[in-house]
């Protein structure tokens, strides 16, 4: 059987230099909490990351503005697609709230402007 596959694969872990692609706004299925969902990709893959609109995410957010070059205290994400930065790509393990189990996601961290602690080898 032939199959066509038109995806990137997810990035591996580690640093990586990625440009935001896509843009998607949602809702969390739990707490109805309003997030953007960021598709980071380079030649290598993507990876997606949520980031919700809340209390506790404003440092992360800040960190994200940081890196792409935004100042303010203010945050379109519309205006985040084409900038590039450099991410950490890696699994993290959670409860499900709704079942209890054990679930496993890539996520990336430690947003960084691109250039600064690089160590990929797309950053080479």
């Amino acid at each position: 059987m032939k199959v066509s596959v038109q995806e990137k694969p997810r990035l591996p872990d580690g640093r990586h230099v990625v440009t935001i692609t896509e843009v998607t706004d949602g809702k969390s299925e739990y707490k109805n909490v309003p997030f953007f969902a960021a598709r980071m990709e380079n030649e290598d893959g993507f990876v997606e990351q949520r980031f919700y609109n809340s209390e506790p995410s404003q440092p992360i957010l800040a960190e994200l503005m940081r890196a792409v070059g935004i100042t303010g205290t203010a945050l379109n994400s519309e205006k985040l697609v084409g900038r590039s930065l450099s991410v950490n790509v890696g699994d993290r393990t959670y409860s499900d709230p709704e079942t209890g189990d054990e679930k496993t996601i890539t996520e990336a961290t430690d947003f960084q402007p691109v250039g600064k602690a690089d160590t990929s080898k797309a950053a080479r």
